[in-house]
């Protein structure tokens, strides 16, 4: 039961997060109203379809689609859940380092970061907390 309120809240974070170029008008403002407190939405660093961009850049829709991938990833890992409850402060810097290395190349050079580069660190830091989260939401369920 967890898993799939996990898995459904992370599709709906992905298809909110992709649905301008397909919405109309008022709704493609609402929307990227939505998600403006939490991306820069900047033009130039964000997927687009038809010249219309997605609400969110391309880390942080890799972020949020990380959150379903682990959600159906989490039945195939529950077998190391006691590792990942003792090492769940590692796992997340482990996750969030190569998302901070790539940030920070682009702010501090040496290189620039690529949109394939963005989206694949957000994936695994978005990853890492939605395995989190998707376990968090598995064990509410199961006290009920």
């Amino acid at each position: 039961m967890g898993w799939s309120a996990a898995l459904g809240a992370g599709l709906l974070l992905v298809g909110l997060a992709a649905l301008p170029p397909f919405a109309g008008a008022e709704l493609r403002a609402s929307l990227m109203q939505a998600f403006a407190p939490v991306c820069h939405q900047m033009p130039g660093r964000s997927f687009a379809v038809g010249g219309t961009p997605l609400a969110v850049c391309h880390r942080c829709i890799g972020l949020y689609a990380g959150l379903p991938l682990a959600a159906i990833s989490f039945p195939w890992l529950r077998r190391w859940e006691g590792a990942l409850d003792r090492n769940a402060r590692w796992v997340l810097v482990g996750a969030a380092l190569p998302l901070a290395i790539d940030w920070s190349g682009l702010h501090l050079g040496p290189w620039v970061n690529t949109a394939a580069s963005q989206v694949l660190t957000g994936v695994v830091f978005g990853g890492a907390v939605g395995l989190y989260f998707t376990r968090a939401l598995v064990r509410l369920a199961h006290r009920r």
